[in-house]
């Protein structure tokens, strides 16, 4: 409970019920009217020695106390008052209509503000409006609250409003640049952000958002440069780190990415989303096995992150760590046992693992949701293919092609299954469909030179595996063709 020194003995008659108090309540309040905070004081801590349970009586003594720059019990207070708005309890209600002055109701809604009360705040801080027009704070604090209930075009009409009156407020653009970007209004965004800027050239945070705006944007390289000038401001915020990290990835700069979340991770080592990210750059670099060091990093913070878990099955995956790589993808689908993505790479992991029973199961489960999906489809053909049901491999194929006619592997797949079938001719009118999407594919040439080598037409197919072999040469073998 509160206190005051010096404080005055209570009246004899002291008040038992919340009726009663009401009256005490309306006093303390006409005193706030009047800036005349210790004895509003007085008033509110004999309604909270009668009933301890109203929590707006605990929040305006919250605010009383902040006026009379006692901190320390203002927080207390009004921790006080949140808990008891958390529970439910019923504020006292009365009406203080009468007698406030424009800054009174500034006050009132800055209070309610602060509770998260914001449809409260926005009413308090109308009537402060409609008492006195030209209070810039006013509006900008009514436009950041409307932010907070999602109404971002009321919030930049607000924000223009106070902006009209005070053109160098700097924070009302840089906000009318926020609620921009909920609206995707991006250019205007970056604009609004400018124009902060133009006022206030240090404003690190300002710089960031601009960055963020721009990425929206694809205009990576410029919101690289905004975030370089934020960090030349503060060069130890973590989040800019990180977020210039993203859009360095965006470029495929990925060592560069690597270093800007490692130096966010040195400021804050638990930052997941810097440590999930640099696994990703790290594998794209076709650094798996430190990949899946870092997803371990981020797994040991919390365990129960689906994106690592997947990300660290695909990098044991292309390790060529099969069983380590099931198990991560088993822990993966106990999170989220339909997710469709983890489920096809489990049926490729039982396909390396010559589990093709079981991989076929699995796609056919994934398949009976998803049937378009392509890469399930071919993967299945694959497991179809190694069980020597090569009819039945061609079908799965034809599927994906009727989906995607110049799907590379199922082209590639189908064209190696009819040769297995004898069915040579087919084979290479498959074959040089792929090619001509992807004439330079020296796989699928030297499949083509083998089938019509079986056709005993072997000039021609000395002419395609001279092609191939000369592409191998040049191209070092880039071809992904599946392998069989």
């Amino acid at each position: 409970m509160v206190s005051v020194s010096n404080k005055e003995t209570q009246p004899a008659d002291i008040p038992t019920s919340t009726e009663d108090v009401r009256p005490l309540f309306e006093q303390g309040l006409q005193k706030m009217s009047v800036d005349d905070y210790p004895a509003a004081l007085l008033l509110f801590e004999q309604i909270l020695d009668i009933k301890s349970d109203i929590p707006n009586v605990w929040e305006k003594t919250s605010l009383v106390l902040q006026k009379l720059g006692r901190y320390d019990e203002a927080i207390a207070t009004n921790t006080k008052a949140m808990e008891l708005y958390q529970t439910g309890a019923k504020a006292l209600a009365v009406d203080i209509s009468q007698g406030w002055t424009a800054l009174q109701w500034a006050t009132a809604g800055d209070s309610s503000f602060f509770h998260q009360r914001y449809d409260e705040a926005i009413a308090a801080y109308n009537t402060a409006l409609r008492l006195q027009a030209d209070l810039p704070d006013v509006l900008y604090n009514k436009g950041v609250a409307l932010v907070n209930l999602g109404h971002y075009a009321q919030a930049i009409a607000a924000y223009d409003a106070a902006l009209k009156l005070q053109p160098d407020l700097h924070k009302a653009f840089n906000n009318k640049g926020l609620a921009l970007v909920k609206l995707e209004a991006y250019e205007q965004a970056i604009a609004a952000y400018d124009a902060a800027l133009s006022l206030k050239p240090d404003l690190h945070q300002t710089l960031n958002n601009k960055g963020l705006a721009l990425v929206k944007l694809k205009r990576y390289e410029a919101a690289i440069a905004a975030y370089d000038a934020a960090l030349s401001l503060k060069p130890d915020k973590y989040s800019t780190l990180y977020n210039k990290g993203l859009a360095l990835a965006k470029l495929n700069c990925y060592q560069d990415a690597i270093a800007a979340y490692d130096a966010a991770l040195s400021l804050k080592p638990n930052l997941q989303d810097a440590l999930y990210h640099k696994g990703i750059s790290l594998a794209a670099l076709g650094r798996h096995q430190d990949a899946t060091l870092v997803y371990d990093d981020s797994l040991a913070i919390n365990p129960g992150l689906y994106d690592e878990l997947y990300c660290k099955s695909e990098a044991l995956y292309e390790l060529g760590r099969y069983q380590d790589a099931l198990a991560a993808c088993d822990a993966t689908l106990a999170l989220h046992p339909n997710e469709h993505k983890a489920r096809c790479l489990k049926g490729q992991v039982l396909h390396k693992l010559g589990r093709y029973q079981a991989a076929i199961a699995l796609y056919d489960t994934l398949l009976a949701t998803h049937p378009d999906n392509p890469t399930a489809l071919c993967s299945k053909g694959q497991s179809l293919f190694k069980l020597g049901r090569f009819n039945q491999a061609i079908a799965v194929y034809d599927t994906v092609l009727n989906l995607e006619p110049s799907n590379r592997d199922a082209l590639y797949s189908k064209g190696v299954a009819l040769a297995n079938l004898g069915r040579y001719e087919s084979a290479i009118t498959a074959y040089d469909t792929l090619l001509t999407h992807q004439p330079n594919d020296s796989k699928t040439l030297h499949r083509k030179s083998t089938a019509l080598q079986a056709l005993d037409r072997h000039s021609e197919a000395k002419a395609v595996q001279n092609a191939s072999v000369s592409i191998n040469l040049a191209f070092k073998n880039e071809s992904s063709a599946p392998d069989f």
